[in-house]
């Protein structure tokens, strides 16, 4: 085997492990979960939104009336959730926001005392906390999704949002802080 061929064939490797390592690793993923896969009732499905890549950020599922939910592996999250039809249901929801935080670099000590209290006010609007939304009964063989937005300011209020998939319509969405 000459040189050239030889250094073709490592690169090309090169380029498919971080080819692979750039696109699964890290990467969350929905999981499916039925909780009426052995009942004969009607269901609806509730998708979650999150958004960023490499970590869950916005609204996940946790469970339904105090039902016992299997906890996700990791890197991955329940969506689409299916669930009883008709009935209102009592979702428990974990909420996750993490503010980008900016990087002024540490050039001198002015900028870096700036940089410190710019990210002690970012970091003020992180949110980490189990929420309980109650949902309305839903219509059955219908898709909703679950959505979840950090409001502006200091340290900003957040939303989550139940939406119907077909017709964009909210059905429910709360506020806090």
């Amino acid at each position: 085997m000459n040189n050239k061929k030889l250094f073709r064939i490592i690169i090309s490797c090169l380029v498919l492990a971080v080819g692979f390592f750039l696109t699964s690793c890290n990467t969350i993923k929905p999981v499916a979960l039925a909780y009426t896969e052995n009942e004969d009732i009607e269901v609806a499905y509730i998708y979650f939104k999150t958004y960023k890549r490499n970590e869950i950020s916005g609204a996940t599922f946790i469970t339904y009336d105090a039902k016992d939910t299997p906890k996700p592996e990791k890197f991955t999250y329940w969506s689409p959730v299916e669930v009883p039809a008709n009935i209102p249901l009592k979702l428990s929801l974990k909420v996750l926001y993490k503010e980008e935080r900016t990087d002024f670099g540490d050039d001198n000590c002015f900028v870096m005392c700036c940089g410190t209290v710019v990210n002690a006010i970012e970091s003020s609007r992180d949110v980490n906390q189990e929420i309980i939304f109650n949902v309305p009964p839903l219509e059955p063989d219908t898709e909703y999704t679950i959505s979840y937005r950090k409001g502006p300011g200091i340290p900003g209020n957040s939303y989550v949002t139940l939406t119907r998939n077909d017709t964009k319509e909210v059905i429910r969405e709360i506020e806090f802080n």
